[in-house]
């Protein structure tokens, strides 16, 4: 076995947990419930983490988790409203098509 991936944030662990199970990539959590104990034991040893069963498929799993960073970073939603290209509509930023014409931004 071998750690894979941790994080504060226990979404994102189940996140890429989901992701790694649905490509067939045998892996458990650890840690998923003993984030209450932070304080007791170190909080670094109290993330929740993601373990390959087999390190053979770490390669594979990499790519997976970048292509969910990447999905993530492109979701950022922007701190300013935009104008669409095509009719000049102004936007909302968490919309990522013109809501007058549906282009896309």
């Amino acid at each position: 076995m071998k750690r894979f991936y941790k994080d504060f944030n226990q979404f994102k662990v189940r996140q890429v947990y989901s992701i790694l199970e649905d490509a067939g990539i045998p892996c458990t959590i650890k840690n998923e419930f003993i984030q209450g104990a932070s304080g007791e034991i170190p909080h670094h040893e109290a993330l929740p983490e993601v373990w390959l069963l087999d390190a053979d498929w770490e390669p594979k799993a990499k790519e997976l988790l970048n292509i969910l960073e990447e999905d993530t970073k492109a979701l950022d939603v922007p701190d300013s409203q935009w104008q669409c290209q095509r009719c000049n509509e102004s936007n909302e930023p968490q919309f990522r098509i013109c809501w007058q014409c549906q282009t896309a931004r």
